[in-house]
């Protein structure tokens, strides 16, 4: 945990190394920062689990866990006051360092974080960094009166981030966004290490087109019209196969898409629950397409897909509509297949389109997904990048 070089502090309430999406964006932009001359220490707001509350995750990188997330106990009204303190013991943690950081870098916690790290820093003369990796809404006005937490991300969004040095962005959206607000910005997509991500398996030479949905999809994902467009094309012929990782049988069986098949799934689904994400992504090695479908509304453009990035790494081409950045990298029949709208019949008909492309091309998909990982979402491709967004940063200071 001895810091050996210039160090970055990354800091937010995400479980790591086991929060999913939000720890995995935190890794691929530690692994560019390490390569670019700091080391990163992760201030992760969650309770010590089976590492320890200190340890080490990969050269230059280690981890501190804080808990700062010990209320999810307490009676709503107390769970909401403990909230506004989350950041506290981050903050303090940071403090008590020998060597402050050269800089900070914000990953949610939002409005409590933002209020416990920006003054204190600025007073330190270190720069604060918000990574902006999404923009909660609700569905409704009534959706969005009656939640306290979406109050918090819109006063995060538009009052406090603009009051930090500079923002890390996920998407052109969120770039554009903040740039027009006179804050320092550069974009990084979902990084990966493509090394650590075996190629997948050739495409289907017979049996039916391997499909795979991997995740819990929330109100972005239209899960419901994947179900049905694979439902309607498969026709009972077995010609599509549908592995659905993330949900189990029965939480299918509730789903509006499903609910006329009461005892059992259609022969082209098969659901397999929450797994760890190394059970997880062999499916989508295994598929022949990752498929999945999102509205375009506001959480969908400022945010980036990365069940996408990760299909492409594997060699698993997508199917999909665009939204937020997509239209950058995917590239039909090279990369994946794009639908014209996030509906069941546009997808109904790229599945069909899908189920006549032979193997050879298929394995040239592969090819062409793989190699696009490698350019774009590699965390070595962005090094250069983050190295002069902080160098700025910490000049500035």
């Amino acid at each position: 945990m001895t810091q050996q070089r210039p160090w970055i502090a990354y800091v937010g309430p995400v479980a790591f190394p086991e929060g999913g999406a939000a720890a995995r964006r935190i890794l691929g932009n530690a692994k560019a920062i390490v390569a670019a001359g700091w080391d990163v220490t992760i201030v992760s707001g969650h309770r010590p689990g089976p590492e320890g509350a200190a340890f080490d995750v990969a050269h230059g990188i280690s981890c501190v866990r804080l808990n700062e997330r010990d209320a999810e106990h307490l009676p709503t009204a107390l769970r909401y006051g403990r909230y506004l303190t989350m950041g506290a013991r981050s903050r303090a943690w940071v403090s008590q360092q020998s060597t402050p950081p050269a800089a900070i870098i914000l990953y949610s916690g939002y409005s409590p974080y933002l209020l416990q790290f920006t003054d204190w820093a600025r007073r330190r003369g270190i720069p604060i960094i918000f990574d902006a990796v999404e923009w909660y809404t609700a569905p409704s006005a009534i959706g969005f009166a009656t939640s306290p937490y979406l109050w918090n991300v819109e006063l995060a969004m538009r009052v406090l981030i603009p009051r930090c040095d500079g923002v890390i962005a996920i998407s052109s959206a969120l770039e554009r966004y903040y740039a027009r607000r006179s804050l320092a910005t550069c974009r990084i997509p979902p990084l990966i290490d493509v090394s650590e991500t075996p190629e997948g398996a050739p495409g289907t030479c017979d049996g039916p087109l391997k499909l795979v949905y991997a995740g819990q999809p929330g109100r972005k994902d239209l899960i419901d019209a994947v179900i049905k467009a694979v439902v309607a094309v498969d026709g009972g012929c077995r010609r599509l196969h549908l592995d659905i990782v993330g949900m189990t049988p029965e939480d299918l069986k509730h789903r509006p898409a499903l609910r006329q098949y009461a005892n059992s799934l259609p022969d082209c689904i098969a659901a397999h629950g929450i797994l760890p994400h190394s059970d997880a992504v062999e499916f989508v090695a295994r598929a022949d397409f990752t498929v999945f479908m999102r509205e375009i509304n506001r959480v969908s453009t400022n945010g980036f897909s990365t069940k996408f990035v990760e299909s492409l790494s594997f060699g698993t081409p997508v199917i999909t509509n665009f939204s937020g950045d997509l239209s950058h990298y995917l590239q039909h029949h090279e990369t994946g297949l794009i639908c014209a709208s996030p509906s069941e019949e546009a997808l109904a008909a790229v599945l069909q389109d899908a189920l006549s492309i032979p193997s050879a091309a298929l394995g040239q998909m592969r090819k062409a997904a793989r190699a696009e990982a490698k350019r774009s979402f590699d965390y070595q491709s962005q090094v250069a990048t983050l190295r002069c967004f902080i160098d700025t940063m910490v000049a500035g200071k």
